[in-house]
């Protein structure tokens, strides 16, 4: 196993497990110390010495600069009887204490390492109970997609992989060679292969691309000769913490996916493993009306995003969960397809589920009753689907209405910053408190919340119903209670995480959610089940170490909103700190720059803030609720 550790594990004699085994427990042992006092033995030594010597040395001291004198044989034994006294009350005490608690340390420990411990093993689980819950060429897509992600994947898994996604062992033998040459960095032959397999392997990728983007987008990479990079961690699946907030708001556990279950696992053992998220805001201060008209802005342009991502989010979450049911048109969720394909995917399942139903309704009506069971499962998968599809339908019609206060709060900030144009609609760079300001702020746990989160996570873990060996060998246990009970215990799991991350980290505030979302996860591809908590401890300290912080795209996204939607002018100034602090791109701040100079002479005409727009969702389909009323009919 390859450790991301910068030193050699050749200039130590220890081994790298013991290394392993040693680091994580020093790590458990900080986060139990920031919540739990000292051990009993060293706060007895401390009264012990305090109530003697320091005592007696003190007493002496003051009777001698008081009275002049040393204290007389009587004055020694009231300062040793009382030194005696109150010391021997003190030891009492905490030897009272430590025997009514004393142990209060060592379960904290104890939670701390079961929560390390089952976090990489239950996000193991749960990309298994993905690729369980998809049938046929989709279980196989997934499952390569997951074998591409890890960084440190053999030739032979990057083959296999291949296979899996192309279905032609000549081009995936072709990649697994460029995958060789790049381990001993002959970038020569790789050019070499690319050259030679680019006209057949292109055609292959782009075909693919349209139905797994993601997938096709790692096979890509690896044909090119590159692999998945720690510094640079994984890409996220947008909005997912929305979606987990939203099963919770409305008591809805489909409205997550297993996806998303899978991001909130990773983000928790992140956090534990000492992540930090960097985040940036900006704020205005000045003007009460200029004030007022900002926080009116900003609020509009929150709720307009929150309400985009969300419509977006119960697509997907429709989507996801028709591809877990069998017997669907759709066979996958997969990331980074466009909401209009989601759409067009999801209502084509939903009119052949409706057809379905017809038929059986119309057959059990004739007499055929052993087809019940099955109308019956049709008509609850259908049910669902169609409260979900409600839920979506409903995100888009409020993203249209928050579009228009969107558009209103944009006028209403035009029209007053044009009249109160002065210093302070710029941003401010130097001291002083008025004007347009960045802040930056840092998404982390500190060792006490840290220990509180495993603390409140350590009591749902050891409740879930999913027996953690059931988990390991899935294949002796039957499919369908295996999705039953892995699926709804996941999703509990997912949601409990949330409520113990919300105190500490605000989850539910958009600018952490955009923060966290725009940030790449660590990547845990060399965490397995047979490691200890401490091992597993020090590899995801070590790994979100490797995590290069890069605020670019985040600088170069506030900059836009600056410039497009609150005019604010970017000078040179401005535009050197962006690139200087914040790694912004120099030719992008040039055409914002440029923007708002050809706007501001009338060149352009402001763009819409829905330039792209959102699927059209229309109202259910009445074939759908034709057939669940002839199911309901032929069930009585």
């Amino acid at each position: 196993m390859r450790l991301p550790f910068r030193r050699s594990a050749r200039t130590t004699t220890e081994t790298p497990q013991i290394r392993l085994e040693r680091e994580g427990r020093d790590e458990i042992r900080r986060i139990t110390s920031a919540v739990e006092k000292v051990p009993w033995t060293i706060s007895l030594l401390q009264i012990l010495w305090t109530a003697g010597p320091v005592t007696l040395l003190g007493a002496w001291g003051g009777f001698l600069l008081g009275y002049g004198k040393a204290p007389t044989a009587e004055n020694y034994i009231f300062f040793i009887s009382y030194t005696v006294i109150t010391g021997a009350a003190g030891i009492i005490a905490n030897v009272v204490h430590n025997l009514a608690g004393g142990r209060k340390a060592e379960r904290t420990a104890g939670k701390i390492e079961r929560v390390i411990k089952s976090l990489p093993d239950l996000l193991l689980a749960t990309r298994n109970l993905i690729v369980e819950s998809l049938e046929g060429d989709a279980r196989r897509r997934e499952a390569a997609a997951m074998l591409l992600r890890k960084q440190d994947l053999s030739p032979e898994g990057v083959e296999l992989a291949a296979i899996e996604l192309l279905d032609d062992r000549d081009s995936a033998r072709i990649i697994a060679q460029i995958d060789i040459y790049r381990r001993v960095g002959q970038h020569a032959r790789i050019r070499d292969l690319i050259a030679l397999y680019r006209e057949t392997i292109d055609p292959q990728l782009n075909e693919l691309a349209a139905l797994i983007p993601e997938a096709t987008a790692l096979l890509r990479q690896r044909f090119e000769g590159q692999a998945p990079d720690l510094r640079r961690g994984v890409a996220r699946d947008d909005n997912f913490i929305e979606r987990v907030l939203a099963a919770i708001e409305q008591n809805n556990e489909l409205l997550m996916t297993l996806q998303d279950v899978e991001e909130m696992l990773i983000l928790a053992f992140e956090l534990i493993s000492g992540r930090k998220i960097p985040m940036l805001t900006f704020e205005y201060r000045g003007r009460w009306r200029l004030a007022q008209a900002f926080d009116n802005l900003e609020k509009a342009r929150a709720q307009h995003r929150i309400a985009q991502a969300t419509g977006l989010s119960r697509l997907k979450a429709l989507t996801a969960y028709l591809a877990e049911q069998s017997g669907t048109l759709v066979e996958d969720a997969a990331g980074g397809l466009r909401a209009e394909i989601l759409l067009e995917r999801s209502q084509q399942a939903m009119d052949a589920l409706a057809e379905q139903i017809q038929h059986l309704a119309q057959a059990v009506n004739a007499g055929q009753t052993e087809r019940r069971a099955s109308l019956r499962a049709k008509a609850d998968l259908l049910t669902n689907a169609l409260r979900l599809y409600r839920t979506a339908l409903n995100a888009y019609e409020q993203a249209g209405r928050s579009h228009a206060q969107l558009l209103k709060a944009s006028q209403h900030w035009d029209a007053i910053s044009a009249d109160l144009a002065d210093g302070d609609t710029r941003l401010r760079l130097g001291p002083g408190r008025r004007g347009l300001r960045i802040r930056e702020h840092v998404i982390a746990l500190d060792d006490a919340a840290k220990a509180q989160v495993c603390k409140h996570l350590d009591r749902h873990i050891k409740t879930i119903q999913i027996d953690h060996q059931q988990l390991r060998n899935p294949h002796f246990v039957d499919r369908e209670r295996l999705l039953a009970t892995g699926i709804d215990a996941s999703r509990r799991l997912a949601i409990e995480i949330a409520l113990a991350l919300e105190p500490h980290i605000q989850l539910s505030r958009p600018q952490v959610q955009r923060a966290i979302n725009g940030s790449n996860a660590a990547d845990f591809g060399q965490l397995e089940p047979n490691l200890s908590a401490a091992a597993k401890a020090a590899l995801g300290a070590a790994m979100v170490r490797e995590i290069d912080v890069d605020l670019s795209r985040t600088a170069e996204s506030l900059a836009v909103a600056l410039v497009r939607h609150y005019r604010v002018e970017l000078d040179p100034g401005a535009q050197t700190f962006l690139i200087n602090q914040y790694g912004a791109r120099e030719a992008t701040l040039n055409m914002l720059s440029n923007y708002l100079s050809n706007t501001s002479r009338g060149d352009t005409r402001n763009v819409s803030y829905l330039s792209q727009r959102p699927a059209v969702v229309n109202a259910p389909h009445r074939d759908w609720y034709r057939a669940l009323v002839q199911a309901r009919r032929a069930l009585r």
